[in-house]
């Protein structure tokens, strides 16, 4: 944490696309509050002269972001310290100063000076992870987004299929996004077209698509289907639909194996890739997003409990008196809380303690989403210890331990 300085400028930011309000609020003389525009060489010139005034203190910046455009201008700038604040922490401030609830930007730049002037000592300051860090975690990312979208697109496939063309779910393809299937609709993006084409051109189609056999009974399924409408402005319109969502989806698919491919070359490079791939059940991309999630600065979480509760597994406590409640914790990020559930998933195939405590969950009667909670919350002070100490992932060590130390899990590895 950074320690308190009597030579402190604090500055609070309240950010917009076109133009930022600020409230500055030095360590001797009066406070000062403006705007500036959002251009490159307005930011540069705002903050130099900031510097310039203040040229023998700290200047810490409180904003209400942790990346984005401005973030980006900021970071350029040496000797300045960069606090993203939560907007829920912010929002519980203003309360402190706005019974009513009412807010603008001037005063919530000021109450982001003041935030950051009184709880610096307790606020963590932005530090960029090294490149190669940051590219993994921006491929990742990027890469969920689009498998996001693709799913979504699926779904709309299916649903205008579904309208006049439903012989074609019966395929059983194991996702709406598979090559095959969208090569074939672009073929023969109606029942019409399938069945004219005929047994022979339908052959040479499926030829190689999963066994004889399976080929010669979509064949027949396709041949022998009934159309579900007659309705010609209803089938040229979902055709018109279906090739259009099939192109994007065949487009979606080139790029997810595009981002595969770079995850696959770069993670291999990454300084924590023998910690991630000791991991059970782990994959390029899952390791792609633990390096992500605990990114490079070993400092960043204080203990396994600090990291259990930044992914969202940790759950939540509300005590008052005698009345204890524990909930799920929502106020996490989505995409890291997915990061480690998914990885708890998998490991249940690879791991044999592992798989024996999702077990032991299920008998328990935890639903199969709470008991791979449950195991993700486990396997992250395995992960942390793992990335603090620098050291791979040992499932023989970790079992062992389990018996030296009397784990009833260790009975039912057993």
């Amino acid at each position: 944490m950074p320690a308190v300085s009597s030579t402190l400028t604090c500055i609070g930011i309240d950010w917009a696309d076109k133009e930022h309000v600020f409230h500055l609020i030095p360590s001797t003389g009066r406070a000062q509050a403006g705007r500036f525009c959002h251009e490159p060489d307005v930011i540069h010139d705002t903050v130099e002269s900031w510097k310039r005034e203040f040229p023998d203190t700290t200047i810490a910046i409180a904003i209400e972001q942790s990346r984005g455009p401005l973030i980006n201008a900021l970071l350029t700038h040496e000797g300045l310290e960069i606090y993203p604040i939560n907007p829920a922490s912010l929002a519980s401030y203003r309360k402190a100063f706005a019974h009513g609830g009412g807010k603008n930007d001037p005063t919530d730049a000021m109450l982001l000076a003041r935030y950051v002037q009184h709880y610096r000592d307790t606020l963590r300051p932005l530090k960029p992870a090294d490149p190669l860090t940051r590219e993994l975690a921006s491929l990742c990312e990027d890469r969920r987004d689009l498998v996001d979208q693709r799913a979504d697109l699926a779904n709309q496939l299916r649903a205008v299929l579904k309208l006049y063309f439903p012989v074609i779910l019966k395929l059983n393809a194991a996702q709406m996004y598979a090559d095959f299937l969208l090569k074939f609709l672009s073929k023969f993006p109606t029942l019409e077209a399938a069945q004219k084409a005929g047994a022979t051109r339908l052959r040479k189609y499926f030829f190689g698509i999963g066994t004889p056999r399976k080929a010669e009974e979509r064949i027949e399924l396709l041949l022998n289907a009934s159309p579900l409408t007659s309705d010609e402005v209803l089938i040229r319109c979902s055709r018109r639909r279906v090739l259009a969502l099939v192109d994007i989806l065949k487009s979606l698919n080139e790029s997810i194996d595009q981002y595969d491919e770079e995850i696959h070359r770069l993670v291999r490079q990454h300084a924590d890739y023998p910690i991630v791939a000791s991991l059970p059940g782990a994959a390029d991309v899952t390791h792609c997003r633990i390096i992500a999630a605990l990114g490079d600065d070993r400092n960043r979480y204080a203990s396994a409990e600090s990291l259990q509760a930044a992914t969202g597994i940790a759950p939540l406590t509300h005590q008052s008196g005698k009345q204890k409640t524990v909930t799920c914790r929502w106020a996490a990020s989505k995409f890291l809380k997915q990061t480690f559930h998914e990885f708890a998933g998998l490991s249940i195939t690879r791991s044999t303690w592992a798989a024996a405590y999702y077990q032991q969950q299920i008998n328990a009667g935890k639903k199969p989403q709470m008991a791979r909670r449950a195991l993700a919350y486990k396997w992250l002070r395995i992960i942390y210890r793992c990335w603090k100490d620098r050291v791979p992932y040992n499932e023989e060590k970790y079992i062992q331990r389990l018996k030296d130390t009397g784990s009833p899990l260790a009975k039912l590895i057993s």
